[in-house]
This record gives structure tokens, sequence and C-alpha cells, in this order.
């Protein structure tokens, strides 16, 4: 088989890269390969096993891919032969290109603990039979230690929870969600997971997990303290899937991810990776990063997809700005850039606004939310450096905006004076608009 394009792995940014290649080159073939027949939206996972019905509810449909021409193999590459333009396939057959796209995602990180091989030990895997076979064994599971209070902790501890299970959410660091939300925070949140009968352990170290004759009995703390366990979830975030890559020659960073340039485009001429096996640059000081985002890896997709057969569309955006949203239910989630401990710890001088307020006007109309939104700005310049917001459902919009903000380098004084739509069942009143208000708190610190 030859195709002009093909893209390994279909999950976001396969797909995004295959859509994004084909609507800017109608004339080229376009091939994606990937394992299943039937993929799962990856954010979507952890809410499989409470808030909806079924795995199958969170099925990703290929049809519209299909309908723009787009080919899909179910097969796996067993090795790239970049000399030769052709990969080859376990099925002993062969695929030549004449662009390739790698986004073979990533793996779960297995921590060196004592007894992570035990059964009853699992890990949230972004395969459809992986996640319907795990749900059978976690629906039996009463007593269920999620270690790691990531996203995918959080979600999965508060999603269990609905099902019966005692949950314990353990995290080494100070507080749950401590890569995208400072301290001051994040208690609201703390609140409702304790509030739907998550019991949170933060500051707390596992030393080993316990079992006899191969089966899980519980989890030892470093205090000694033991907690009961019939399952355990580790949630200790993900490692980039290169070994593929790798065995091509591709080049391979520090954090394990594949090296690429601003296009997207790796150490080998026609090759391009992207999503979750790149090794990523943050936005604000070009460091290396871990960070793994479907939102960013889509994003990634659409570039390398655009540019493959010349450089169309010039990249602004030369990092990742960590933008995360999430939902609890009772409230909503959402974070970009910089932290305030983030930003001290880089050495930027910073000056902070904030705002506390409620999402509809007037207060008293039905689902309102208290919202509290946090800005850290460049105290010299004044350009925002990240963004905090806590409240209901307009959260995850909200974020997106000030997510371009950050890229635009807007400055306090622009957010301050911005225009801005409100509507009573939709935001903030038109005078308390929470991001405006926000801004003004850090321009008044600056001029005042």
């Amino acid at each position: 088989m030859k195709y002009d394009i093909v893209i390994i792995g279909g999950n976001p940014a396969g797909g995004a890269a295959a859509s994004s290649a084909k609507m800017l080159h109608k004339d080229k073939t376009v091939l994606v390969i990937r394992k299943e027949e039937q993929s799962l939206i990856p954010c979507g996972i952890p809410y499989t096993f409470g808030t909806l019905h079924s795995v199958e509810d969170n099925i990703k449909s290929i049809e519209p891919a299909k309908n723009m021409g787009i080919d899909f193999l179910i097969d796996e590459v067993s090795a790239i032969d970049s000399n030769q333009k052709r990969l080859h396939l376990k099925s002993n057959r062969f695929v030549s290109y004449d662009k390739l796209i790698i986004a073979t995602g990533s793996t779960p990180f297995i921590p060196p603990i004592k007894g992570i091989h035990l059964e009853g030990v699992v890990t949230i895997r972004k395969e459809l039979e992986y996640i319907q076979a795990l749900q059978s064994k976690l629906n039996k599971g009463k007593e269920i230690v999620v270690i790691g209070a990531g996203f995918i902790g959080v979600e999965m501890s508060d999603e269990l929870v609905k099902l019966g299970a005692n949950i314990t959410l353990i995290e080494a660091m100070d507080s749950i969600l401590p890569l995208a939300f400072d301290n001051d925070m994040i208690s609201p949140a703390i609140d409702v997971l304790a509030k739907h009968g998550v019991t949170i352990r933060t500051d707390t170290m596992v030393d080993k997990i316990l079992g006899k004759e191969g089966k899980l009995s519980g989890v030892q703390l470093q205090s000694g303290e033991v907690i009961k366990a019939d399952n355990v979830i580790l949630a200790i975030g993900y490692q980039p899937n290169v070994s593929l890559a790798k065995e091509g020659g591709i080049q391979i960073g520090i954090y394990g991810g594949i090296v690429t340039d601003e296009y997207l485009r790796t150490s080998i001429k026609d090759i391009y990776a992207v999503g979750d096996c790149v090794e990523h640059r943050d936005f604000f000081t070009r460091k290396q990063s871990k960070l793994m985002l479907a939102s960013t890896g889509a994003s990634e997709a659409r570039i390398a997809g655009m540019n493959l057969y010349n450089l169309r569309v010039i990249r602004q955006t030369k990092g990742s700005i960590a933008i995360f949203s999430s939902s609890l239910g009772d409230i909503s989630m959402g974070a970009a850039g910089l932290t305030e401990k983030q930003a001290n710890a880089e050495g930027f001088q910073i000056v902070v606004g904030r705002n506390e307020g409620v999402d509809h006007h007037p207060a008293k109309l039905p689902e309102t939310s208290k919202q509290k939104v946090k800005l850290i700005f460049s105290k010299g310049s004044g350009v925002v450096l990240g963004a905090q917001i806590i409240g209901g459902q307009s959260t995850g919009e909200m974020i997106n905006i000030l997510g371009l903000a950050i890229q635009k380098h807007m400055t306090a004084s622009e957010l301050a004076i911005m225009q801005y739509g409100t509507q009573p069942m939709l935001t903030a009143g038109p005078g308390n608009y929470p991001i405006v208000l926000a801004a003004m708190s850090a321009v008044q610190q600056m001029y005042v």
C-alpha cells in the first residue's frame, strides 16, 4: 500500500492531524493506522465509571473522518524504515508514505513501589477493551485507593464514589491538582470531594502495596499506617510512548518525548510527531515540559497537518500554556499558564489580581454558582502569566478566553477594559464580570 500521508495513532492528536492534513491537502491520500476498530475519548474515560451509562457512550465515531476521504487501517506498526519511507506492520504487510506523522500517545507511568504488580493494582489506559474489563473489576471494589491527585486521580475518585465505594485519594504534594492550582484557590474543590465522600490524604507518600499470594490487601504509607484496599488505581501520570520512534532512529528528548521543531518536524526528514509522544516546551521559559494534554496535542496536530508540504501557517504560539479544565458536578475548575507558586519559582516579579462573585445575575437565579478568579501578571510589563477559576459550568469557556489572552500576551489594563457580552442566565452582570474585575484589582496595585 502507498499513501501520501500516513498517521500512526488515531486518538485526539492523530485524528486532528489526519483531518487537518486532508482539509489543506485535498489531492493527497491520507491513512490512519491504529490498533483498535473503536477508540475512546480519553478525557471522558473517568466519567464512564459513574456519570455515563456505559463505556460505549464514550466512543469517538470515525465516520466524519471517513466522509472526508480519510482511510483507516486496523493494525499495528512494528517498525519505521525511514530510508525506504516504509512502515512494517504486525500483519506482515507494508505501507509506504511520503509524509509520516507519529501520534502514538502515552502510557501510564508505573512507579517503582513494592507490590505494584499485585492483582487489583490498575492504571487508566486509553484502550476500549481494557477499560471495559476494568469497569467490572472496580464495580466490585468496596475499598479503593487512588494514588495521585492530578486530574485523572481526582476525576476517577469523584466518579467511583458514586458507585458506593470508599475512596481514599493519596497525593505526595501538599494539595490536590498541585500543578494547575495554587493552594488558596483549590479549597472549594477539596470541600466538594469531601462532601461527595472522598477521603483526601495530601503530603502523604506510599511506601509499599500489600498483599498475599499475589492478591492485593492494602497500602502501607511511609508513616507505617495501613489503608485497606480491594483495588489500587495508579494515577501518577503518563510517559511518552516512543519505542517505535526510538527504534526508528528519531531523536528523543530529556523527558523521553520525541524532539520536534516549531512545526512538529522530527530529526528525520518527512517524519512529524504530535501529541503526548512529543517533548513539549513551556510557553514562558521554553524549558522542556512533561505536560500532556489532549487539547495541546490537537493544536500541535493541526500545525503539523497544515504544514506538511510547505509552511502555509506560521506558528505563533511557541510553547504550551498548560490549559486545563475539569468538573466535579457541583463545581468546575479551570487553569492556564503559570500558577503563583510556579511564577515565583521561575523568578518572575508578579502582581496577583482576584475577584469573587457569582456566575449569574441576579444571584437568585436557578443554578447560580459562586465564582472565584485569580490572575497572575508580570509586575513590570503587566502581561498575563496565568489564570485560575473555580466556579460553575461557565468556567470551561472562561478559561479558554484567558488562555487566548495568555497566548496573545494581553496585559492587565487590556483585560480590564476588554469588551464582553453578558446575559443573566449565562454570565455575571455587566458591572461584575469576574475577569475584568480581577484584572482591575491588579491594575490598582500597579498604578495606585
